[in-house]
């Protein structure tokens, strides 16, 4: 092995999140400062010095993307997760979710969202509305039929 692939090989890091394995740079780890990748040491409990790799149990498909924002600036949102799941996966590993660029996609789904949910609240305010009108009266029909 020459001496720049002896470099290049103790600049790597490998991440196992969730069973899978991401291969990156330490340096790119460092990119972002104050955050669970930035602070990795070896003496960890979750480095394993056989396999030369750090586990984490976690959603290796969320790591995707995070792992992604490091190398590029960009926190994507997954379409295929949870908005709490993403959140707390973010908080897990140290980020921001005031970080997080929503493609055209996920935007045009949250307006529908949304309106979706300001639908369903005014159709439970009418429903509620028609609820206590409904009761008045029936409080009025009682009131009004003779008693024995």
């Amino acid at each position: 092995m020459t001496a720049a692939m002896m470099s290049d090989a103790e600049n790597r890091v490998v991440l196992n999140v969730g069973g899978i394995r991401h291969e990156t740079y330490k340096a790119t780890l460092k990119k972002i400062p104050a955050t669970r990748l930035s602070r990795l040491t070896e003496a960890l409990a979750n480095y394993d010095p056989i396999l030369n790799e750090y586990f984490f149990d976690r959603h290796p498909g969320v790591f995707a993307q995070i792992l992604n924002y490091y190398r590029t600036g960009k926190l994507h949102y997954p379409t295929d997760v949870c908005g709490p799941l993403f959140e707390e996966e973010l908080d897990f590993w140290g980020l921001d979710a005031n970080q997080v660029r929503f493609t055209v996609f996920i935007i045009i789904i949250i307006i529908i969202l949304f309106a979706q949910k300001a639908i369903c609240q005014s159709k439970s305010e009418q429903f509620n509305s028609m609820s206590k009108t409904y009761q008045a009266h029936k409080a009025l029909i009682v009131s009004d039929r003779p008693r024995n």
